[in-house]
């Protein structure tokens, strides 16, 4: 997984730099304290045609939904299983001719594209955005985040079932499947939750 991570990021350096996109690195690659499921998480300065062609261009999405707190960061999951937090920015002071950077975004007095998201996501049904939580829950379990990966697994309302960590990998399962069940989530992306799972000790 870690291999694919860090060959998007080698992806995103030379589209940055190709396309005249300004691209910012960002969380725990940025800090060197990325584990293997940690997601990449960059800001993008750029039209949202830009950014389509670089969500596209690495490989398929198999899901692709949005924060609502804070509105306007897609996530991104690929069927390579590199996981994306994407912030699209709407305007920004700069006037580096550098267009990859690593230095921190928050330095720069700048605002976000709260309604892009809403665009590029697959789905905007509530059923798929709160699917994201599974994903989420699972790669914070896995990077050894495990309180805060049953927290995010508690935020899936449904079926009354409630998860802790003596039965994460069971109850986390059972859950999936029924969630599934009842809301057909897309095969590919129920594939790379199913694979994380079997991470799972």
């Amino acid at each position: 997984m870690k291999n694919n991570q860090q060959h998007f990021i080698e992806y995103v350096m030379h589209f940055a730099e190709e396309n005249k996109c300004h691209i910012w690195l960002g969380g725990s690659f940025s800090t060197g304290t990325a584990t293997e499921f940690s997601d990449v998480d960059i800001s993008v300065f750029c039209s949202i045609n830009v950014v389509q062609k670089l969500i596209y261009t690495y490989g398929k999405p198999v899901y692709i939904s949005y924060t609502h707190r804070p509105l306007g960061i897609l996530i991104i999951i690929y069927e390579d299983g590199v996981a994306v937090d994407l912030e699209i920015i709407e305007k920004i002071d700069i006037t580096e001719d550098q267009f990859f950077h690593t230095d921190d975004i928050h330095i720069h007095d700048y605002s976000g594209n709260k309604t892009a998201c809403t665009t590029l996501a697959l789905r905007n049904d509530t059923p798929y955005q709160v699917a994201r939580l599974f994903h989420r829950s699972l790669i914070k379990y896995l990077s050894g985040k495990r309180t805060l990966g049953v927290s995010i697994a508690n935020e899936i309302e449904f079926d009354d079932t409630d998860i802790n960590e003596s039965d994460y990998k069971y109850r986390i399962t059972d859950l999936l499947e029924k969630y599934n069940e009842k809301h057909r989530l897309p095969l590919e992306y129920c594939n790379i939750l199913y694979e994380l799972i079997d991470e799972l000790k």
